[in-house]
């Protein structure tokens, strides 16, 4: 089991045929280069995350708005009806005054 656990010295591996030099430099550009994309991957769903949140909570508030002004505009026109029912009582209608002539 120690055996399996031992870790070979680099330069005892046979398994590069390049130079240790170049090995490093491509291995830490591509590490870099992964770590970037994650880096700017992360930040983009973020954005997007807040985008989200954004856009729900502006929804919920226009929606509160809209029903806002549903309430109100069925409480107008329940006053707008109850306005013309009191004036329809108070004046007779003109044609019938006019048709009794």
């Amino acid at each position: 089991m120690d055996a399996a656990t031992q870790t070979i010295p680099a330069a005892a591996r046979e398994d590069y045929k390049s130079r240790p030099g170049a090995l490093i430099w491509f291995f830490r550009k591509s590490r870099n280069n992964w770590k970037e994309k994650y880096r700017a991957l992360k930040a983009s769903v973020k954005g997007l995350t807040n985008q989200l949140a954004a856009v729900t909570r502006s929804r919920a508030e226009w929606r509160a708005k809209a029903e806002a002004a549903g309430c109100r505009a069925a409480a107008l026109e329940a006053e707008l009806a109850e306005l013309r029912d009191r004036v329809a009582a108070a004046d007779p209608p003109k044609k019938a005054r006019a048709m009794a002539r």
